[in-house]
Formats: C-alpha cells, structure tokens, sequence
C-alpha cells in the first residue's frame, strides 16, 4: 500500500502492488500534482454546477444576486432570498450529499465484492425501501386495501420506505455477519431484491390503477422535494458514509490485494466488511426513502474517478468519486428539470442512465479488450 516512508507497495490501477524503494518515486512529483490540479478541477466544476442550478428555475434569479445570498451579504428582494434559501437550496444540498454518498459507497461495494458492477443498491435495501412506500401508496387511501389500518397511513410514504429498508438491511446484516463471505452476502443482497421486486409487482397488480402514478413518480428518483427537514437525516446518513470512508481508505487498499494479505497486516477484515456494508446499507435506505432510487451514479461515478485519477489507491478514488458523483446528480437533476425551460420534468434515473450506460459498456469492454491482449 502507498503512503508510508520504506519499501512500500503502491496499488496499481489493476490491483497489483508495485514495489519501490524510499524516496525513489519516479514522476510522483508530478502524478501528484496532476491529481492537485484534477481535483481544483472538479471543485470548480461542482461550485459552478451548484450556483447555476440555483439560479436556474421557473423563476431565473441572476447569478451575482444567487452569490451574494448564499454569502448572507444579502438580497434586493426577499422573494429571491425565499426561493434560493427554501425552494431551491435543499434540493441542491441533498442531490449534492446523494451523488457524493452514493459513489463513495459505490467504491466500497466494488472493492468488497471484488465486481466492477457491484453498487451501493446491490444488498437489496433499496428495494425494501420501494416495498414499503408501494405498501402505502397502493394500499392506502379511500379505496386502498389497507385504508382501515391507521397506522400504516399515518407512517407516510417516507415512514413506510424507511421501515421496509430497515427490514431488509437487518436481515443482510444478520446473515453477514454470521456468514462473512462476500460472495453469499452479494447473492442473499441480489435475492432479496428481487423477492421485494415480486411482491411490488404483486401489489401493482391487485391495485387501482390510478394510484400507480404516485408509485412510479417515487421510484424514478427526485431530489426536487427534499425540504430542510428531511434533509437533516439524508446529511447524517450520508456524512456517516463520507467520514467512515475516511477510516477506510487504508484496509480497502488492502483488501485489493486479497483477504489474506490484508489479514497478514493485522487488519480485522470482518469488521471492515460489516462496517461497510452496514454504512452503504443504511445510506441505500434513506435515500432511497427520502429521494427515490437514483441509479447508476454508484455505478459509474468509481469507474470514472479510476480513470481520471489513475489508481486504485482509496485514498484518492474515494474524494475524486464523491465530488464526480455529486456533479453527475447535480447535472443530471438540471437536465431533468432544474434548468426552468420546460414545465415538465423528467425522471432522475433516466437521465443519470445516460452517463452509466455508456460508463459501464466501456468498462465490459475494456475489460474484455485487457483480456485479450494477455
């Protein structure tokens, strides 16, 4: 692994540990430094992309007045400073803490799974958290099966999405820690997705079909209806997220290199299992819950950083994941409807597929390329 002083092992972009001696680093001076200048790069970018965002809209506010408001120097008008700080604010705050958490846990699922098409939903959470909102979206209501039972209607939408992921993520938590294998997690996550996708079906089914718009407005994702309430426990789950990634970084790097090297440095590799897991899990769920299932970033958003970067070492993947993550939600929510030029809006998950389709064609088929040439 990178970053101690002697004879250390750098994680290649494969995986592979190269061996250099102290001091001897060639072009580490100026790797390091086009990783600087990378990341000023994406800042930049994602500022921007949170200004013009802002002052995008059905009402278009000038870029200078959207400044001086979020720098508290002020507005000429008190309707400016209502939409930017209470309509338009939480939703760029919550798209940006989304795309950062979702590509930062995407990173870890990878790395954990040791597949490049693993992603934070890949434990089936997400899915749970679909259940319990269809539960109450088709089954409540005037005519709903479950109208009788006020409790399940008084939960909410939101309520419902939290418990049903919560069921989901104690049962993939409990079988991981009493199994340990990544693999058997990874299969039990897959199936318990698509236990909770039948059942969905089955409510879609036996349902009025009237109530099926609210159902499919909620699974395509959208960040547009995130108030400052809400968003308080979207900011806790994925600053969990954020600052466990920070811890770790070295034992991922680690576990690229195989379970038994990691183990052989005295890391507990169960408890780096578990810890992750349980942070993607939780972090899957509530933002499933309060944002809808906004796919594809998880997805895309390491395989980009990888490439940019040019390494494996978590230590650098995961902030560049994080600030292109928040960048691809943030621009795919000004294409979907934040741009104020149409009165319709499209659905999230639509639009961040074009950026992950593509992104993970290229990632089957240079992998596949790679395989060839050896």
């Amino acid at each position: 692994m990178s970053g101690s002083g002697t004879g250390v092992e750098d994680v290649t972009e494969d995986g592979v540990a190269a061996r250099t001696a102290p001091g001897r680093r060639p072009g580490s001076r100026g790797r390091v430094g086009r990783v600087a200048g990378l990341f000023g790069l994406l800042v930049l970018l994602l500022l921007g992309v949170v200004v013009v965002l802002v002052a995008q809209g059905s009402i278009a506010i000038p870029v200078g007045e959207v400044l001086r408001i979020l720098t508290g120097r002020g507005a000429a008008s008190e309707v400016d400073r209502t939409i930017v700080l209470d309509a338009r604010l939480p939703k760029v705050v919550a798209g940006l803490l989304a795309g950062a958490a979702l590509a930062v846990g995407g990173v870890q699922m990878q790395t954990l799974f040791r597949n490049p098409l693993a992603d934070p939903f890949v434990l089936g959470v997400s899915s749970g958290a679909v259940l319990g909102a269809s539960v109450v979206i088709l089954g409540t209501g005037g005519v709903g099966w479950l109208s009788g039972l006020g409790v399940v209607s008084q939960l909410g939408v939101t309520g419902a999405a939290v418990a049903g992921a919560a069921v989901v993520l104690l049962i993939a938590l409990g079988i991981a820690r009493r199994v340990g294998d990544p693999v058997v997690v990874l299969v039990v996550g897959v199936m318990l997705g698509y236990l909770a996708g039948a059942v969905v079906d089955m409510l879609v089914y036996y349902t009025d079909p009237d109530r099926l718009q609210a159902l499919a407005t909620f699974t395509r994702g959208s960040v547009r209806n995130v108030t400052w309430t809400e968003l308080r426990v979207v900011a806790v789950s994925c600053g969990v997220v954020l600052a466990l990634s920070v811890f770790l970084a070295q034992p991922l790097n680690a576990l690229l290199l195989g379970e038994r090297y990691a183990g052989s440095l005295g890391i507990d590799v169960r408890r780096v299992h578990f810890l992750s897991l349980a942070g993607v899990a939780v972090l899957s769920g509530v933002i499933t819950a309060y944002c809808g299932a906004i796919g594809f970033v998880g997805l895309a958003a390491p395989h980009l950083a990888r490439g940019l970067v040019r390494t494996a070492d978590h230590r650098v993947v995961l902030p560049a994941a994080a600030l292109i993550g928040a960048v691809i939600v943030l621009v795919a929510e000004y294409v979907a409807g934040g741009n104020g030029l149409t009165r319709t809006s499209l659905p999230l998950n639509s639009v961040t597929a074009f950026v992950g389709a593509p992104v993970i064609l290229w990632v089957l088929l240079s992998g596949r390329a790679r395989g060839q040439a050896r």
